[in-house]
């Protein structure tokens, strides 16, 4: 599986995070985000919550259109780091 992954750009990364569904791009540091996720992470992150909710909410209807795959892979993208913009901070309390 890793020479089928491997090489060429980042299938493995890709694979991992389609089957796992999940991202590597943290919204907090923007470490393992690309270029394009950062501008989207901060363009989100200037804007009330309720407008994130329904970005969130329209990525959703669009889920189960047909589009291209680099568009599906982009809405999938929008969609995680929407999910984890609108997951509250949490706050630090002590143990019981």
């Amino acid at each position: 599986m890793c020479e089928e992954l491997g090489g060429e750009g980042d299938m493995l990364q890709d694979y991992i995070e389609a089957a796992g569904n999940t991202s590597l791009c943290s919204v907090e540091t923007r470490s393992g985000c690309s270029d394009r996720e950062v501008a989207y992470i901060d363009k989100m992150a200037a804007i009330p919550a309720d407008d994130v909710q329904a970005q969130f909410d329209r990525i959703l209807t669009m889920e189960g259109e047909s589009m291209k795959p680099e568009l599906k892979d982009w809405m999938l993208t929008r969609k995680k780091i929407l999910q984890k913009l609108l997951v509250p901070v949490a706050v630090d309390e002590p143990e019981l």
